[in-house]
C-alpha cells in the first residue's frame, strides 16, 4: 500500500490523497535482478539537466525543503543483488520514482519568469526496524518538451544497499506530495538457494555428495569444496526433522564413511563449520526407490490384543519408522498350513499424514475392532511399492511360551542326574582335581627329577613309556631331565659332564635321580658285584662298602661310557659315604618287569641301599620321596600337603595305567614299597624287607641338609 499526500503533511494547505496500490512482496529468489558494479547510484530521467543526489543525512531537516511543480505519481521498490568488483554479491534496493509536472503551476512559473522554479528537489528517506533512517535529496531541471505533449513525466532510479531479511520503509517527498512504500528483502537462505548463492560470501557452506557402495554396505560422504577440508567441520543426520548425533568430520580428510543402514528417503545431512551459524543441508536419497527398500528393515509393525469399545477384545497396532510414510495396514487370515495370509476385504486402513515424533523414530497407532480368532493377523505394505511386512498374528498360541518351561524342565533333569553322579562319587575325582590343582602343585612342585635307564635294554616300548612318565611328572609340577630329550646337549657335553650338571641342579633345587629297573639295568648292576655293600668290619658296616672293593685290582667288568654307567659310579660313591638313597632311587614299571614272574632273586648289592617303587600301584610313595622332606609347622598345612600328594598319586597312577592298560604286573621281593614321612597320613602297599637291604629312609617332614658328593 502506498500513501500519497498533496503537499507536505505539516503545511497549511494539506490535501490528503489515499490511493490503494498493490503491496509488493518482492519477487521470488530466482527472479532477483543483478546490478553491475559500474551502475551509478542515481539514474536520472531522460532530458533532465543538472541531475544529482546529495550525501545522505539522518534527518530531513538537514536537507533543503522539497520544491518544484511536480507530483510523485508512483513509487516502486525492487530488491536486487549488487555485484562488486570481487564478484561477491550483496543485497540492494532499487527505488523507481515517477514524477509528473503540474501544468497550472508550470504556467504560473513561466509568466513570472523565475528561473529558480524550474529546479526540482525531491527527498527520499529509507528506514528499517531497529536502525536509524537516512535521507537523500535528488535535484534536477526538467527538460523542455513540446506543448502538444501534455504534462511531462520524469523517472528517477535510486540504488541503495540494504541487508538480508529486513522490512524497508521508503518515503518520497515532493513539494506537493509524498508517498510511503515498504518492502521486505529476501532472507539469506532464500538467496543462497539460488544458483548465484555460491557467489555470496555469507552463503559459503561445505557441500556434500553421497555415494552408496553396495559391496561394503556403506555410504561415502564426499566433500566437494576442498577449501573446507582443513576446517573443523560437524555433521548431523536427521530424518524428517528428527536429529541424530552430531559427528565430527575427520580433519584434513575429503570424505567420511557411514553405514548404509541409516539410508532412508527422508535422510538429510547438515554440515557446518565451527563458529558459523549457516549450515549446508543435503537430502541425496529423496524419492529414491532403493532408499525406500533399504529403510524397510528399520520399519516395524507390532500388534497386541487390547480392549476396545464395550469391553470387547480387539487388535491394537503401532508402526514405527525413520520417515513419515504412506502405507496401509489390513487384516488377513492365515490358512491352516500357516503359509499364505488372505486379506479380509474392507479392513484396509491408511496411515494418517500426522505422525507422532519420538526420540528415535516416527510413530502411528490404530486398532481393529475384531473378535478373537486364532488365525487372524495384521499385515502392512508401503504405498507405491510391492514391499510387505510379515503378518503379525497375536491370537495364535505362541510356541515361544512353551520354550521356557521346556528348557527349565531339561535343566532340572540335568541337575538331578548330575546330583546323583556326584552323590555316588563318579565325578568326585574330577571335581577334586579341578578345585585343588593349586594344592597338587604346592605339594609336589619345585623339585627336579632325572630319569635314567640302561640303553642296553632291547624292549622297544621302554623309551616311549619313559617319555610318558616324564611328561606326567612335568604336569604335576616337577622339572624333568631325560637323556632321550637331551641328545643334542649330550653330544656336545658328553655323558659324564651332562650327568654332573643335573646333579648340581638337584643340589640347588632338590629332587632325585630315578633309575628305571629293567632286566638290562639288573644285569649291569650285577657286573658291579665286586663293589658290594655290607661287609663285616665296623667301618664297612658304617660305610656299606668294603675297602677292597675300591682297589684298582677289582675293576667293574663293564664300564660303558653312557649316562647310566656314569650314574652307577655316583651310586657307589654315595654308598661309600654312607648316603645311599639320598640322591638316587629305583622304580620298576609293572608293565616291564625286571625279572621273570615267580623269580625272587635279591637286588644287586649296589642297589640295596636304595628305595624301590613299583609304578603305577605305588605312585603315592614314589611321589612322596620325590617331593622330599619339608618342615611343616601347622597340622592344617600337613593335611593339605598330604591331600595334594594323594591327589597327585591318583592322577599319576591313572595316566600310567591308561598308557600301559592290559599289561601284567610284577613286583620285586624283599624290597620296600614306601618311604612315607612322619606326620603324613598315607596308605601305601608294602612288602616285607630284610633289614640289611635299605638305609633308614629320611622323613619328609625333617629338614635335611645335603652336600654335594663327587663320583669316582
Amino acid at each position: 500500500m502506498a500513501l500519497h499526500h498533496r503537499g507536505p503533511p505539516w503545511g497549511p494547505h494539506v490535501s490528503l490523497l489515499l490511493s490503494l496500490l498493490p503491496l509488493w512482496m518482492g519477487p521470488p529468489a530466482d527472479a532477483l535482478e543483478l546490478i553491475f558494479p559500474d551502475t551509478p547510484e542515481l539514474i536520472c530521467c531522460k532530458g533532465c539537466i543538472d541531475c544529482h543526489v546529495s550525501p545522505e543525512a539522518q534527518f530531513t531537516a538537514a536537507l533543503a525543503d522539497p520544491h518544484g511543480s511536480v507530483d510523485i505519481t508512483q513509487l516502486q521498490l525492487i530488491t536486487s543483488l549488487c555485484r562488486s568488483e570481487t564478484q561477491d554479491y550483496k543485497p540492494c534496493l532499487r527505488i523507481d520514482i515517477t514524477l509528473q509536472e503540474v501544468d497550472i503551476v508550470k504556467g504560473v512559473s513561466e509568466e513570472s519568469g523565475d528561473d529558480s522554479e524550474e529546479k526540482v528537489l525531491v527527498q527520499v528517506c529509507i528506514s528499517s526496524a531497529g536502525f536509524l533512517g537516512v535521507c537523500k535529496a535528488i535535484q534536477f531541471k526538467p527538460g523542455t518538451q513540446s506543448q502538444s505533449s501534455g504534462p511531462s513525466t520524469h523517472k528517477l532510479v535510486l540504488i541503495e544497499k540494504v541487508n538480508f531479511g529486513i522490512t524497508i520503509v521508503v518515503t518520497a517527498h515532493s513539494k506537493e506530495t509524498y508517498v510511503i512504500q515498504n518492502v521486505t528483502s529476501p532472507t539469506l537462505d532464500e538467496v543462497c538457494s539460488m544458483k548465484l548463492g555460491m557467489n555470496i560470501t555469507q552463503c559459503a557452506v561445505p557441500r556434500l555428495q553421497a555415494v552408496i557402495e553396495q559391496e561394503r554396505n556403506v555410504v561415502r560422504l564426499q566433500l566437494e569444496n576442498a577449501d573446507f577440508k582443513h576446517e573443523e567441520l560437524f555433521l548431523q543426520m536427521d530424518w524428517n526433522e528428527i536429529p541424530g548425533k552430531v559427528l565430527t568430520w575427520p580433519k584434513g580428510e575429503s570424505e567420511m564413511v557411514i553405514s548404509s543402514n541409516f539410508v532412508a528417503p527422508c535422510l538429510c545431512f547438515q554440515i557446518w563449520s565451527k563458529g558459523k551459524s549457516r549450515r549446508g543441508k543435503y537430502c541425496p536419497f529423496k524419492d529414491q526407490q532403493d532408499a525406500l527398500e533399504r529403510m524397510l528393515h528399520n520399519v516395524s509393525l507390532s500388534v497386541v490384543k487390547s480392549r476396545v469399545r464395550d469391553g470387547r477384545t480387539g487388535l491394537s497396532w503401532n508402526v514405527t519408522s525413520p520417515c513419515r510414510l504412506e502405507a496401509e495396514v489390513w487384516l488377513c487370515k492365515k490358512d491352516l498350513s500357516g503359509g499364505r495370509c488372505e486379506e479380509v476385504m474392507g479392513s484396509r486402513q491408511k496411515l494418517k499424514p500426522g505422525w507422532s515424533a519420538t526420540r528415535n523414530a516416527h510413530l502411528q497407532t490404530g486398532e481393529f475392532d475384531v473378535p478373537h480368532q486364532p488365525h487372524l493377523c495384521v499385515q502392512m505394505t508401503l504405498e507405491g511399492t510391492r514391499l510387505f511386512l510379515e503378518p503379525h498374528c497375536p491370537f495364535t498360541a505362541s510356541r515361544a511360551r512353551w520354550i521356557l518351561p521346556l528348557l527349565m524342565g531339561l535343566l532340572l533333569m540335568c541337575l538331578a542326574i548330575l546330583g546323583v553322579y556326584i552323590t555316588q562319587g563318579v565325578l568326585k575325582g574330577y571335581v577334586w582335581r579341578w578345585l585343588k590343582e593349586d594344592d597338587v602343585k604346592g605339594a609336589v612342585g619345585g623339585g627336579h627329577v632325572v630319569l635314567l635307564y640302561s640303553p642296553d635294554d632291547d624292549n622297544q616300548e621302554l623309551p616311549e613309556l619313559l617319555c610318558h612318565l616324564g611328561s606326567c611328572l612335568q604336569a604335576l609340577g616337577f622339572t624333568v631331565s631325560l637323556d632321550l630329550w637331551s641328545q643334542a646337549e649330550l653330544s656336545i657335553l658328553g655323558p659324564v659332564p651332562w650327568l654332573h650338571s643335573r646333579l648340581d641342579r638337584l643340589q640347588r633345587q632338590g629332587g632325585k635321580v630315578v633309575l628305571v629297573l629293567t632286566q638290562a639295568t639288573w644285569t649291569r648292576a650285577e657286573e658291579w658285584g665286586a663293589f658290594v655293600c655290607g661287609r663285616n668290619t665296623p667301618r664297612e658296616r658304617h660305610t656299606g662298602v668294603g675297602e677292597e672293593t675300591l682297589g684298582v685290582s677289582h675293576p667293574a667288568p663293564s664300564r660303558r661310557v653312557d649316562v647310566f654307567g656314569a650314574s652307577l659310579n655316583c651310586v657307589l660313591a654315595d654308598c661309600i659315604q654312607g648316603r645311599a638313597g639320598e640322591r638316587f632311587m629305583l622304580v620298576q614299571l609293572e608293565s616291564l618287569p625286571p625279572e621273570p614272574p615267580g623269580s625272587f632273586r635279591p637286588l644287586p648289592q649296589l642297589f640295596r641301599g636304595l628305595h624301590v617303587y613299583s609304578l603305577p600301584s605305588q605312585s603315592l610313595g614314589f611321589l612322596t620321596e620325590l617331593a622330599g622332606a619339608r618342615h611343616i609347622a601347622s597340622a592344617s598345612a600337613r593335611r593339605k600337603r598330604a591331600g595334594g600328594l594323594r591327589m597327585a598319586s591318583r592322577t599319576l597312577a591313572r595316566r600310567l595305567s591308561g598308557f600301559t592298560a592290559g599289561t601284567n604286573v610284577a613286583r620285586l621281593a624283599d624290597v620296600t614299597q614306601s618311604c612315607i614321612g612322619v606326620g603324613v597320613e598315607l596308605s601305601v602297599e608294602t612288602i616285607p624287607l630284610n633289614p640289611y637291604l635299605l638305609t633308614p629312609p629320611s622323613t619328609p617332614d625333617a629338614d635335611t641338609k645335603t652336600s654335594e658328593i663327587g663320583c669316582i
